[in-house]
Parts: C-alpha cells; structure tokens; sequence
C-alpha cells in the first residue's frame, strides 16, 4: 500500500512538473480587425476608438465630427442557430476606412452558430466619415447584434 501511494504522490509531481515546464503554445492568430490596426499603425495612420451604434450621451472630443450610421443591416438568423435555440449578443469589432465603409470585420463574443451572419451583416454597415479637426479618419468600434430565440 505504501509503494502504491509513493508511486501515485510520484506520477503527480510529474504531472505538475511537465504542466509547468511546457513551452509557450503558438500565438493566437489574428483577426482581420487586428491586421487591419497594426497595418496601420505601422503606415502612421490615424485610427480613432469611437462609440458606432446607440451613442446618444457619449461625450466626443474636441474637433471629432463623429460619423453617421448610414446604413446598418441586420443579420439573418440562420435556421441551424434558431432550431438550437442560440441566442444572444454578438459584438462585432470593425474597422471604419476614410470613406465611411467598414474595411474588416471579426466577432469577439457571442454564440459562435450566430457570429458568422454577424460579421457578414457589419461587413455591409455604412457610416458618414469621422472626422478630426476636418479631415476623415479611420475608426475602429463595435456593433451588437442582439438575437433572440422564439
């Protein structure tokens, strides 16, 4: 009995052990959204954090003009998610070019039978251009798409 328990006290702190001495896993690849920022970044560019959708009360900076939503479609529910009875809130992270149209889109939450139609749905949103101090720049936020089951 006492050899069992040495034998058991022994696999365990190997177990331990091997758990601390693994290596780092590989980094988690990034989304479009991410790209799109360090792309940026990396060309010097402006990209502004903004409040998109339902921003009544949200104060702005001075000089920002906030962007306007332009158009914002809502996405399908698709008929797998809704026989599943999925529901929720997907948020959507985006990146908003010069022009006012979205240049990437990812979902960060949210059920993931639901995300897909999510993204496809802000890929299509259209804003008035951001500006700053007159001159457009690109804005990065987020969209909810909330879903509910029946």
């Amino acid at each position: 009995m006492r050899k069992l328990l040495l034998l058991a006290s022994l696999l365990i702190s190997l177990m331990s052990v091997n758990v601390f001495a693994q290596e780092p896993g590989p980094e988690r690849p990034k989304n479009a959204v991410d790209q799109a920022l360090e792309e940026a970044k990396e060309r010097g560019e402006t990209v502004l954090g903004s409040c998109l959708v339902d921003c009544e009360g949200v104060a702005v900076r001075e000089g920002v003009e906030r962007g306007e939503i332009v158009e914002l479609p809502k996405p399908a529910y698709p008929p797998i998610a809704r026989a599943a009875h999925a529901q929720g809130m997907v948020e959507v992270k985006v990146i908003i070019g010069l022009d006012g149209n979205v240049i990437a889109a990812a979902a960060v939450s949210g059920h993931p039978l639901l995300q897909a139609t999510s993204v496809s749905a802000a890929r299509s949103a259209r804003f008035t251009p951001t500006k700053v101090n007159g001159q457009p720049v690109k804005v990065v936020g987020v969209i909810q798409y909330n879903f509910v089951a029946m």
